[in-house]
């Protein structure tokens, strides 16, 4: 359900202002025509150019860009909502959508020239990324020069910049991370994406050969993960940009990989109730297949609840300006990983009751299974990266408690 004081499928609309209700129905717009080039993007590996410019149309695109630079300066939760919705109509598109949106919160972080080098002149360009740093740059007079290859940039068919993760210092040295800024024209795209799912993510890879970077277009990975990047005092009315970037950024991706879940649970209960065991037993009488759509709805139904009560109370926490704890951060990666994995759980259990018929490529069930096994290869859904930190602060936190009470 949509619409002013209805329940919709990212949450509820009745308290958003009616400028984001506004943004959110203009989205919501864009689904069918989504479902409709869905296949034509899994075919050319890449988005639908019209599907980009309608972003561009709707204004999605500029969510969490600055004002001064012509964006919405907009609250995290609206964007991460629209990449919600949007996967309703095509899981590669949302999935490009949140890379490209996302990244304008990246972008308004870097010191001020660089924001006036990449919106100055344009203030509808867009960045991609490659954010793992892959090698270390040289320090040279006014700045830095960087090679190397770059996998994993989705949407840079459609953006004009690059963001790239680097070592300022000794190559695999995690305390001098930085993500550099480079102009596309200068990057060589390499189209090796050929992959098993987000097929249509265009994710291809990017290749620098001693591109010159200057000093101004780097930020420390640090300061973004600490919430003191540059760009807070360039904008300072904003709190987003103070927010740590660990706080926020789970709410980016993982939510393309639940709404599929959802769509994997509509398909195989429509499915069910019509079929036929050898052509005698009705399939969804059976008490077995019952309590296997039941688990797995449950799975599903937990991993959408922690993606829209974390995400609100992110965007609470976020407006009224306090710091943000390690502790909050820390566990708001672990929820959505957690998330992710039970989504996935639940997607081979539904598979399962579907038999046979997921493995034809036909069946729409094959290509969210691929999806989302593909997200789950990513980092934001990486449970070493995101349990370890926080089994680590658990431990410490009791440990502590521990020696204080035998004191």
């Amino acid at each position: 359900m949509t619409g002013s004081g209805r329940l919709s499928l990212s949450g509820d609309d009745s308290t958003l202002p009616d400028d984001e209700r506004a943004m959110l129905e203009r989205a919501r717009a864009l689904i069918p025509r989504l479902a409709e080039r869905a296949p034509a993007a899994t075919a050319a590996r890449t988005v639908p150019a019209d599907t980009i410019a309608e972003y561009r149309a709707a204004g999605i695109l500029r969510i969490l860009q600055p004002r001064r630079f012509g964006g919405e300066q907009g609250r995290f939760s609206l964007f991460s909502r629209i990449v919600e919705e949007l996967t309703y109509g095509c899981a590669s598109s949302a999935w490009v959508y949140a890379v490209l949106a996302e990244h304008q919160w990246i972008l308004a972080q870097y010191p001020e020239q660089a924001q006036i080098d990449v919106w100055g002149a344009d203030p509808e360009a867009v960045a991609s990324s490659s954010l793992a740093p892959r090698a270390a740059a040289k320090r040279v007079p006014g700045g830095w020069r960087l090679s190397g290859r770059y996998p994993f940039s989705s949407g840079c068919d459609y953006a004009q910049w690059a963001i790239l993760g680097a070592f300022l210092g000794e190559l695999g040295d995690p305390r001098h991370i930085a993500y550099l800024l480079a102009p596309l024209a200068e990057i060589e795209i390499v189209d090796d994406w050929q992959v098993l799912g987000l097929a249509g993510t265009g994710s291809k890879s990017l290749v620098l050969h001693d591109v010159f970077i200057p000093e101004h277009r780097s930020v420390m990975v640090g300061d973004l993960f600490a919430g003191t990047p540059p760009g807070r005092l360039v904008h300072p009315e904003y709190p987003v940009l103070r927010a740590p970037r660990g706080f926020l950024v789970s709410y980016s991706l993982p939510p393309v990989c639940i709404a599929l879940g959802r769509r994997a649970l509509e398909i195989v209960c429509r499915s069910l109730s019509g079929r036929l065991s050898r052509g005698v037993t009705k399939v969804a009488e059976s008490e077995v297949v019952q309590m296997a759509v039941g688990e797995a709805a449950a799975a599903i139904d937990v991993a959408t609840l922690m993606l829209h009560s974390g995400r609100d109370s992110s965007t609470d926490a976020v407006s009224s300006g306090r710091q943000i704890t390690e502790a909050e951060a820390l566990r708001a990666r672990r929820d959505m990983v957690y998330a992710q994995h039970q989504v996935g759980w639940a997607l081979e259990r539904l598979c399962e009751l579907s038999g046979a018929r997921w493995v034809y490529d036909s069946d729409p069930l094959q290509e969210i299974r691929r999806d989302v096994m593909t997200i789950l290869t990513h980092h934001a859904a990486s449970r070493q990266a995101a349990m370890v930190p926080y089994g680590q602060m658990l431990i410490r936190e009791n440990s502590h408690t521990a020696t204080a009470a035998r004191s």
